[in-house]
């Protein structure tokens, strides 16, 4: 074919930048083997775009099949100008198609080329920096971080999205899966860092809230009365029974259980029951009673997730 199609940088494979931004390709049409056809100037119309298969060559990825991403609409170019900078408007990464028509007069010459963007992890000091940055400065979400990826937003040494090997479609740093990640957050590590966070303080808000709920629950209420029953058959008066907030450490802990997904419906602490009955200390003026929280053991927590996900977030070391 006489017209081809190179680029600067030279190659077939570019990546995403360390900071998630796109590479600059500007591409170049040139005649091979045959002159430029005598006649009026050469016009070239260039044109482009960007998708993502992870569960087809050249693209596939490790656990990636069925996801699939795609850039926007690429802004095409019709001049006199033989050079075309690549008009990337969003953080992608996929199999590249690059399409130029040159045409002089009534002749028409077409070249097409198809390259690779990958992706390229940040290091851990940027991660810390940019979580800084959006206020997601609590030691245990870095923890989480690391264990949910191991710091990795691509699987190398591909350098395609990494995809969680339970088949469930979580991806990057903070192993989005529910709600579905973005194309944004499958691709820009900085993006995937901000919706991990915002998914933090979800789970931190329904965390914050379990206490409430489950006083007002009708389970609470009837292990209330279940209590002062036996109370009043050893004759001693009824008395109205407190169930606290969580301590700040155990609303860390229950959020972390929530964003591996409160598995089998089980939040990190249960009320505690003793043989059955509700577990209360009485105060020293005997006019109330107090019931506490205890953590679910891992054996209770059934097969369903993580069981020990908790302890190996707390585990890791943070950075």
């Amino acid at each position: 074919m006489p017209l081809v199609i190179t680029s600067l940088p030279a190659g077939t494979r570019f990546a995403i930048t360390a900071e998630a931004e796109m590479p600059v390709i500007t591409v170049t049409a040139t005649m091979q083997g045959q002159a430029t056809p005598l006649g009026a100037a050469p016009i070239y119309e260039w044109s482009a775009t960007l998708t993502f298969d992870g569960s087809a060559p050249a693209t596939s990825a490790t656990f990636g099949g069925g996801r699939s991403t795609q850039h926007s609409r690429i802004a095409q170019q019709t001049s006199a100008n033989p050079q075309w900078r690549v008009p990337f408007t969003e953080v992608r990464g996929g199999l590249l198609s690059v399409q130029v028509v040159m045409r002089v007069g009534t002749t028409e010459h077409r070249a097409r080329v198809n390259w690779t963007i990958v992706g390229t992890n940040p290091t851990g000091t940027a991660i810390r920096a940019f979580a800084n940055g959006i206020g997601a400065n609590r030691a245990v979400f870095r923890k989480k971080m690391r264990q949910e990826s191991s710091l990795q937003q691509f699987r190398t040494p591909s350098n395609w999205p990494k995809y969680s090997s339970d088949g469930l479609g979580g991806v990057g740093l903070c192993q989005l899966t529910r709600p579905a990640p973005t194309a944004d957050q499958t691709w820009s590590w900085k993006e995937n860092v901000r919706g991990g966070w915002a998914l933090y303080l979800e789970k931190e808000r329904i965390a914050r809230a379990y206490p409430r709920n489950v006083r007002n629950g009708e389970r609470f209420r009837n292990l209330v009365t279940a209590w002062n029953r036996a109370r009043t058959t050893q004759g001693l008066p009824a008395l109205p029974v407190e169930l606290p907030d969580y301590t700040p450490e155990q609303l860390e802990l229950d959020t972390l259980r929530g964003f591996n997904g409160y598995a089998n419906s089980l939040h990190e602490y249960r009320v505690r029951v003793e043989n059955g009955a509700l577990f209360v200390t009485v105060d020293p003026s005997g006019t109330r009673g107090f019931a506490e929280w205890e953590r679910v053991p891992v054996a209770d927590r059934g097969t369903v997730g993580d069981p020990n996900y908790v302890e190996n977030v707390l585990a890791q070391s943070d950075f």
